[in-house]
């Protein structure tokens, strides 16, 4: 196993000396040689950190594979990745530069499934390393749609998937903002840069720097607030990504509609329906959980009033 990620990173590292701010202009000047630069440079990025695990997990291999074969793939399979990515849309013309288009809940379906990372999806990246200092949920009588990471002024900010960039621009409270849409139909923010670094229709992959950190906008403070929406709706980040492991918890998440918006989960997670007289003690309780344990499942800080209906995860 050593010997062959030994073998691929000398392979991925010879000739990359370009930084990744030079790979995202390449790729807008001639996009078949930049996609594949931005690449290797993620291989690389992805070599470095398995060989600092003890074990390597079939996750990591098929992550490794997948942007080896997209190495490996024809000048024709390169086109065709970075096109569909480009002309990547879930919204109307008329709705795509509107900074939240959202779908009426009562038109999606009452509970589906979502894969969030693939062999054809491409595999998550954490936007930036940081210490989470405020969590999705009511803030000083306000719903915090995102979280909040720490950062330093000039931190690169990176794509969380492959994408495309649907806004990049200064917006109100957001400040310098970055909206990349899916393939699965997700959409990502990332507010308050400091400066961006893409435009509107760039095809971006996972890790691609999009954005440096900063202060812009409604904030007190260098940090990244990092938002996941479907069809305009927002749901919980921390509840399906780890900020602390930088990992998705599970590859497939579910998603269920409820009068508040949507809830989502991993989809091997169980659920309680928040009953009347219930409380975050007495939930915790019944299934064996401290209540910081129970809290930290459903990717949050700190207790807030719970309403009858409300689906909270408890494994």
């Amino acid at each position: 196993m050593k010997k062959v990620i030994n073998i691929l990173y000398l392979i991925t590292v010879i000739g990359i000396t370009h930084h990744n701010s030079y790979a995202t202009n390449f790729v807008n000047n001639d996009s078949i040689r930049g996609y594949k630069l931005i690449t290797k440079l993620r291989l690389v990025k992805l070599i470095d950190s398995v060989l600092e695990l003890e074990e390597v997990t079939c996750k990591e291999l098929d992550e490794l594979n997948y942007y080896a074969s997209v190495l490996a793939s024809s000048k024709t399979d390169s086109v065709k990745i970075f096109d569909n990515l480009s002309e990547l849309s879930i919204y109307s013309k008329a709705d795509e530069t509107v900074l939240f288009p959202t779908v009426a809940l009562d038109s999606l379906p009452s509970s589906f499934e979502l894969i969030l990372e693939n062999n054809y999806l491409s595999f998550y990246n954490s936007p930036c390393k940081g210490i989470v200092t405020s969590n999705f949920g009511w803030r000083d009588g306000r719903m915090h749609k995102g979280i909040d990471i720490d950062l330093k002024r000039g931190d690169p900010v990176t794509a969380a998937f492959d994408g495309k960039v649907r806004v990049a621009r200064r917006q109100g409270g957001f400040g310098n903002v970055v909206i990349l849409v899916h393939p699965n139909g997700l959409e990502t923010v990332y507010a308050h840069l400091h400066k961006l670094k893409v435009k509107p229709g760039d095809a971006v992959l996972s890790g691609q720097t999009i954005g440096l950190g900063g202060n812009t906008g409604h904030s007190r403070g260098n940090h990244l607030h990092f938002e996941m929406r479907y069809k305009g709706h927002p749901i919980n980040p921390g509840a399906v990504l780890s900020f602390t492991e930088h990992k998705v918890f599970y590859s497939t998440i579910t998603l269920k509609v409820r009068k508040t918006g949507l809830c989502a989960f991993p989809s091997n997670s169980s659920v309680h329906e928040v009953a009347r007289g219930d409380s975050w003690h007495l939930i915790a309780n019944k299934y064996g959980l401290s209540t910081k344990e129970l809290m930290a499942l459903n990717g949050i800080g700190k207790r807030y009033y719970l309403k009858v209906g409300q689906l909270i995860r408890v494994n």
